[in-house]
This record gives C-alpha cells, structure tokens and sequence, in this order.
C-alpha cells in the first residue's frame, strides 16, 4: 500500500497531545486552551469481524492543571463521528493529508 505524505504520519497518543499543549500554553503565557482532537480510529467488530474505519473529533478545554483522565473523560463526551471510510488506506490518506496546528489542532491514529 503506498501512501502520498508518509513523511507526515505522527504517532501520538493523548498524553503526547496534552504535553504538546501545556508547552504551548506556557509559551504564550495562556491559562487554557480550546483544541480540536481529531481521532483516526480504526475498529474492529468482535462479531462480525468486520473493522470500521472512522474520524471522530472533539473540541476539549485544557488548562494548565489538566490531567490525563480529565482530557479523557472530556473526549469522550465531546466526541462526534465526522466521516467513515471504507479502506485502512483511505483512512491513513486522510490523517497523513491532515495537519496539526500548534494550540488549536491536533491528531492522533487509534486502534481499537
């Protein structure tokens, strides 16, 4: 499977994005930030054993004090489908086009 833009792929979990955005807070002297956490997700059906391929985002706050679980529990009441794909390529296409913006945006590829 070949895929444009390879070089953008970004392995991030929450903790990585949440450290990335209390370094950003600190640089520009911000108490809290609004951010969008785009979620690439890739899930399987234990059922069917079929495996959906889906974008999810969430718009969370994060102070400064923020913790992991609080980020957590943020997203997942935040979280809303945005586009469902039907390949693994399609997915990873779209997260590698993506980019991160520093304070505002941010991305991460999970398998469930």
């Amino acid at each position: 499977m070949k895929l444009k833009n390879l070089s953008n792929y970004t392995n991030q979990e929450t903790q990585d994005v949440l450290t990335q955005v209390k370094a950003y807070l600190q640089l520009e002297g911000e108490e809290m930030a609004t951010i969008s956490l785009v979620n690439y997700q890739e899930q399987e059906d234990d059922e069917t054993d079929e495996v959906h391929y889906e974008v999810y985002e969430s718009n969370i706050d994060i102070e400064s004090e923020s913790t992991i679980s609080e980020v957590q529990e943020h997203i997942v009441y935040s979280e809303k489908l945005v586009k469902t794909y039907k390949t693994k390529r399609g997915l990873l296409q779209a997260m590698l086009n993506d980019k991160d913006v520093a304070g505002s945006r941010y991305r991460i590829h999970s398998v469930i």
